[in-house]
């Protein structure tokens, strides 16, 4: 190789070096980005580039109905036999509650056990922050958007009143003749002259109950005539439905009066529950059928309890530890299915799937969700 071609070789190679020199010389190293995570200490500050965040947990709202049966007995049923050759229903006053159904919903709160702070000098991209609509980590700054419930009780008025107020279509009273005597001076002496009097006297109760029974009898003869066309002139159609289902209404209201009354009221019971151990059922209240839903201490009757079935549809996941403070991780919940179930004795009342996350893993956030202020 002579000189020449050698000479033009090593102008090459400084031309192509100068540029990769200066590129090098500008370069500068990007800054390291730190992020801590920390259990919430209380009254620490959250000043600087500071995330308040906490894991979610599920608690449950189970509603359930009663109804309350009240029975009443007529104050007629000792003539029911005598007037109308029927036995009463109902013989002494008492109250009966049953279990008519129950519902199981869930919602999403922050776990009160499980809140941290998130210190950084870089900033969080999406993807991390869309774990927050997901429900894995909740963002305690936003309104959850959840309902607040508690344990509430309302029922609905009874369709009827438990006592009886029409007892006749006539008087309470009756009118009697009776034969008084009038002492009357005459010239003979003193003579003792018959008068009639008129007196009202209230009905004994076996009369109230012949007038009840009769009015109930011309009420079905009345209806009988008017549904077979024996009028001269009688209603059509709608008219005639209408004027046989008040006819119908009216004889069932007196003949409570022999048989007695039924009143249902429905109550509506709404409780609050957290699962806590996926291992162990819980009694939510106590039910008796003499006295319905308690919740006290003393109170009697037959626990209803909630059972549990997780799905262990994440049995491989380790969990993380979220006591300890781990640079550059961000924890979240993986839910677990779990199958819930109200039982009140061999009964289901209700029954649903639903995910419950404090009985799932928490999972560390991969570190490549935190960047630098760039976001590069």
């Amino acid at each position: 190789m002579n000189a020449k071609t050698l000479l033009v070789k090593q102008s090459v190679y400084i031309i192509l070096f100068i540029p990769v020199l200066i590129l090098t010389s500008c370069f500068t190293p990007k800054p390291t980005v730190e992020t801590t995570v920390k259990n919430l200490v209380p009254g620490a500050s959250l000043a600087g580039r500071t995330v308040l965040f906490a894991l979610p947990r599920t608690s449950l709202v189970v509603r359930v109905q009663a109804v309350k049966t009240t029975y009443v007995p007529g104050p007629f049923r000792k003539y029911s036999g005598k007037y109308l050759g029927i036995q009463p229903e109902v013989n002494q006053k008492q109250t009966v509650w049953r279990l008519k159904e129950a519902g199981i919903s869930s919602f999403t709160e922050p776990d009160p056990a499980n809140y941290f702070t998130l210190t950084t000098n870089g900033v969080l991209v999406e993807n991390a922050l869309t774990l927050t609509g997901k429900g894995l980590i909740l963002d305690v700054t936003r309104e959850i958007g959840q309902e607040t419930p508690a344990f509430t009780v309302t029922s609905d008025e009874p369709d009827g009143k438990p006592y009886f107020t029409d007892l006749s279509v006539k008087r309470n009273f009756i009118e009697k003749a009776d034969t008084v005597y009038r002492t009357v001076m005459r010239d003979t002496g003193f003579v003792r002259i018959p008068v009639v009097k008129t007196i009202e006297s209230p009905k004994t109760l076996d009369e109230k109950a012949e007038e009840a029974a009769n009015f109930i009898i011309k009420i079905r003869k009345r209806r009988f005539k008017l549904m077979s066309g024996q009028y001269d002139t009688y209603p059509r159609d709608e008219a005639l439905e209408f004027a046989v289902k008040e006819m119908t209404r009216l004889e069932n209201e007196y003949l409570a009066l022999f048989l007695g009354k039924k009143v249902d009221q429905t109550w509506y019971y709404r409780f609050l529950f957290t699962p806590t151990d996926p291992a162990k059922q819980q009694v939510l209240f106590r039910f008796s059928k003499e006295s319905g839903i308690c919740q006290n201490g003393g109170c009697k009757g037959i626990p209803v309890y909630f059972t549990w079935t997780t799905a262990d549809n994440t049995p491989d996941i380790p969990s993380g530890t979220v006591s300890v403070a781990d640079s550059n991780r961000i924890y979240y919940r993986i839910p677990e299915l779990t199958d819930v179930r109200l039982n009140y004795n061999d009964r289901i009342l209700a029954q649903k799937h639903l995910f419950i996350y404090q009985f799932g893993p928490v999972i560390e956030l991969a570190p490549n969700v935190i960047l630098d202020k760039a976001g590069k």
